[in-house]
């Protein structure tokens, strides 16, 4: 600057200037800070989830089930809103697995021609969790080929068009939600039934991996344990540990979390279950005695669920992975008649407390299994005050 340039700024309008010369330097430096901030993740850092302070994270979760079931090929709006993500925070959640089903995406039809209305659906609801501070997690629930968990179809494994298809999309939402930074990652297939078994499960969901880290390589990848191996159509292999890793493949890949599903015993957790004709007249308490599988009577308490779960923990340990109980939760006959469900549900939270476990309960909004149990075509109504009482006493320890 001039001798002759500061000569015209004398005394106070000096100062003025390197006044407002220094605001506007602080100003750019907070603005650099906060984009950076922005571009923070959490990831995988042995056994935990971490911010990029290297902060321990428990994941506490609910999921919102999205309507998936009825095969929407719009985004359900009347399944929650903007006050929902608030209502959940306030509960202690700081997580959501949210369902998706590719119809919401890509038509049969129309294959690889991506509708804009799923994407910002997803957009919409990243907004909400950012206002609130919860991460979503993105969990394909519904693949082409159709829906896994009931062992239904094989579609998905003996189409490979399907399986191109699923990569596609995986591919697709990864590239475009790269940057955001309250999507914790993606659960890449909702509990699979494999036919061709672990081995091909070990390498489908590798090259599902490797397609999203060609796009984004930012975020958490969640993989699965294989539920179920289909031998033939209707032939079905329910072992738990084929491989000795609890039917869990093993990702080639530092940020990944190992997921499970819980809801032991099923006498209790799913009793009265229309879709289950063994359970549609089962009335059992917790804790309290059941008869398995096999025809052996047992007793439920927290010591058989910790017995139960602590193979996923023994897991954990040997390979130095985060798990994340992706699905717990009871039928709505299970909080009735002094049956006790809140007792289940805080045992199940306390051992994940106790053990590291990240956890997310099922489900948000849905007639059998929801904290709200009106039709989830309309918005949240039909509260379980019990169940919302024990999320906000148990949800506060940790």
């Amino acid at each position: 600057m001039s001798i002759e340039f500061l000569k015209i700024f004398k005394g106070d309008t000096m100062i003025r200037i390197l006044h407002l010369f220094l605001i506007l330097l602080s100003l750019l430096f907070f603005s650099n800070s906060e984009s950076k901030q922005g571009k923070e993740y959490l990831r995988v850092s042995g056994k935990s989830i971490v911010d990029s302070s290297g902060n321990k994270i428990l994941l506490k979760g609910i999921a919102f089930g999205n309507e998936v079931w009825s095969n929407p090929s719009l985004p359900p709006e009347k399944h929650h809103s903007e006050k929902d993500f608030l209502y959940l925070k306030q509960l202690g959640f700081n997580s959501i697995r949210f369902y998706l089903n590719y119809k919401l995406f890509e038509e049969d039809s129309e294959p690889y021609k991506y509708k804009e209305s799923g994407f910002k659906w997803i957009e919409e609801n990243l907004h909400w969790a950012e206002k609130n501070r919860i991460y979503l997690i993105l969990n394909m629930h519904v693949p082409q080929g159709g829906f896994q968990s009931n062992a239904e179809t094989d579609k998905l494994w003996k189409n490979e068009e399907y399986q191109k298809r699923f990569l596609s999309l995986w591919k697709e939402i990864a590239s475009r939600f790269k940057n955001e930074r309250y999507l914790l990652g993606y659960s890449i297939l909702n509990e699979p039934a494999v036919y061709g078994g672990i081995d091909t499960w070990n390498t489908f969901s590798q090259k599902t991996v490797q397609t999203i880290r060609s796009v984004d390589s930012n975020h958490i990848i969640i993989v699965e344990r294989m539920q179920c191996a289909l031998k033939s159509f209707g032939r079905i292999d329910w072992s738990e540990n084929v491989n000795g890793d609890m039917n869990f493949p093993k990702i080639d890949d530092s940020n990944v979390m190992y997921e499970f599903h819980f809801y032991k015993p099923l006498q209790f957790s799913h009793q009265g279950a229309s879709w289950i004709p063994s359970l549609k007249k089962i009335d059992i308490d917790y804790p309290g005695y059941f008869t398995d599988w096999n025809n052996v009577k047992k007793y439920a308490d927290k010591k058989y669920l910790l017995n139960e779960i602590i193979p996923y923990v023994k897991f954990s340990q040997k390979y130095n992975v985060p798990i994340y109980l992706g699905e717990f939760g009871l039928i709505k006959g299970a909080f009735e008649n002094g049956k006790h469900g809140t007792e289940w549900v805080s045992d199940v939270i306390d051992i994940c407390h106790e053990n590291g476990i990240n956890y997310n309960y099922h489900t948000f909004h849905e007639t059998a299994f929801g904290l709200y149990q009106n039709k989830s075509d309309n918005f949240p109504g039909e509260l379980n005050v019990i169940l919302a009482d024990t999320f906000k006493k148990k949800l506060s320890v940790r």
